[in-house]
């Protein structure tokens, strides 16, 4: 069980809640995420995945951001200060990155796609006080301003911030594969690596761009998780290997995968 410290607006329909859950806070890595039961009288019955947002591990808090526009991400919203929610995680496959050498990592978030992407960006903005990280790009992008979360976040790290919107509400109009493409055409003295989290159709074209550019990708898929441990098969995404193609738990062996490898 975690109890919900604050509960706060951030954009139409867009909710940041923090809970205090000390071994889900000290353990969490970026792309992970935790399963949700709504309440004791499990309704709705199923749990609903969330991906972590922010950590602070000396508060012994994480946080998840969502959109209230279902009978379940609703009632969560008014959920009040203090209850307490039955939480399992930290759960799944995170991103991974080579600390071998500096590298240009690229971030490239859609919409709601933008908490796992956030974790990552922290967790590369922090290293950088023990380790040489390189630069660190961020590609946020929504259909319309109200949709854009993360920015101000965002900017509070040492990165580099590219605001886009398909309707040109806010930053540049535009998408964000339209961005990336232009940026990977830019040469750069640092090897680059991709990663995305948004929208099935934005991560294909990401893929795309990727493969095209001879960058490695690495996608955390956005899919119904009934169970998030493996059990129920309810996530399941094809995933191409040396024996052919296969079906694969998003929960349990990702929700990160290598881009190259799905079968979009």
């Amino acid at each position: 069980m975690a109890r919900i410290v604050t509960t706060q607006r951030i954009a139409q329909n867009a909710f940041e809640m923090v809970f205090h859950a000390p071994s889900i806070a000290q353990t969490a890595q970026a792309g992970q995420f935790v399963e949700i039961l709504y309440g004791q009288d499990y309704a709705p019955l199923l749990r609903r995945p969330f991906s972590i947002y922010r950590v602070d591990r000396s508060e012994e808090t994480f946080s998840i951001l969502f959109l209230a526009r279902g009978s379940f991400t609703s009632g969560l919203s008014e959920k009040r200060k203090g209850s307490l929610i039955s939480i399992i995680g930290p759960l799944g496959r995170p991103f991974s990155w080579d600390v071998s050498q500096p590298r240009q990592h690229i971030l490239v978030a859609g919409g709601i796609g933008a908490p796992p992407l956030y974790f990552l960006a922290q967790t590369l903005h922090n290293e950088r006080a023990y380790r040489e990280v390189g630069e660190i790009i961020v590609l946020n992008g929504a259909r319309t301003r109200s949709l854009l979360v993360g920015l101000v976040e965002f900017s509070r790290l040492e990165v580099h911030l590219y605001a886009l919107t398909d309707d040109g509400t806010h930053g540049e109009k535009g998408l964000v594969t339209d961005r990336l493409r232009t940026l990977l055409e830019q040469p750069s003295q640092l090897p680059r690596s991709l990663y995305a989290c948004g929208p099935t159709p934005m991560l294909k074209a990401v893929a795309a761009i990727a493969y095209e550019f001879n960058v490695p990708c690495q996608v955390s898929v956005e899919t119904s998780m009934p169970c998030g441990i493996g059990f129920c098969n309810g996530c399941v995404v094809a995933q191409r290997t040396t024996q052919g193609t296969h079906y694969v738990r998003a929960c349990w062996d990702g929700p990160v995968f290598d881009a190259n490898t799905l079968v979009w």
